[in-house]
């Protein structure tokens, strides 16, 4: 558990200490929500997102805290992904992404997941961008009191598109188990995230949208309504 915090605390710190301010074209933007979320288990919660996103030349990092609220009910994800370009393929890069997740309405009451690997962006314009990811994964569902490990293959897709005042995005990835757990009940799953948004100006978003994990045994989908506020930030380290 210790070399688990500690590599998240090194992780974060790492996002200020990897470039050359002088070479690179380096961006900071902050994302916050609140809104609404209805799940068929759980009926009506209120949902609150935050994300800090930094950009140069060949890489991207981000932390996102993803959080649906209800009476009895919590779904929270904590998310750091660093993704870098190789150098002489710009349409590929690596990944490296930390998760902490709890969601009570599927017995999660706590999972560590790290999942690593290679990008291939297939599309990248002004319009949008679709990129698949594919890696190994492995997380430990409740890692406080037990060390065993699951091991996945995993692939994922991204779609994003804009148009206009108006954009989408589209994302799935499919976890298959390795290894069997004593239990001997797959974690296999399918994660979808789908949104729609409407930007209001450059400051305010409107977005609507589903997030599911899909198991063999079981699925609880989310749907949300949020207000998004966004603001570039004036860093450069």
């Amino acid at each position: 558990m210790k070399v688990s915090y500690l590599f998240l605390i090194i992780s974060i710190y790492n996002i200020s200490y990897a470039h050359n301010p002088a070479k690179e074209n380096l961006n900071w933007k902050n994302y916050f929500r609140i809104g609404v979320v209805h799940s068929q288990l759980s009926n009506l919660g209120y949902a609150t997102y935050g994300r800090l996103k930094r950009t140069t030349n060949q890489t991207f990092r981000d932390i996102r805290f993803f959080g649906h609220f209800y009476k009895k009910d919590t779904e929270i994800i904590l998310r750091h992904k660093y993704s870098r370009r190789f150098l002489s393929l710009d349409k590929f890069y690596s990944f490296t992404t930390l998760i902490y997740q709890k969601n009570t309405m599927l017995d999660i009451n706590l999972r560590y997941h790290l999942n690593q690997g290679i990008g291939w962006l297939l599309n990248d314009n002004k319009m949008g961008n679709i990129i698949f990811e594919t890696g190994i994964a492995f997380d430990n569902s409740d890692y406080l009191n037990d060390q065993q490990k699951t091991t996945f293959l995993r692939t994922g897709l991204a779609i994003d598109k804009k148009v206009r005042q108006l954009s989408g995005k589209f994302e799935i990835d499919y976890f298959h188990q390795l290894n069997q757990k004593s239990l001997d009940r797959s974690e296999s799953r399918i994660q979808i995230l789908g949104e729609f948004s409407w930007k209001v100006n450059e400051v305010i978003e409107i977005l609507s949208g589903i997030t599911s994990d899909i198991y063999e045994d079981k699925s609880n989908p989310s749907f949300f309504l949020t207000m998004a506020f966004t603001k570039p930030l004036d860093w450069n380290f």
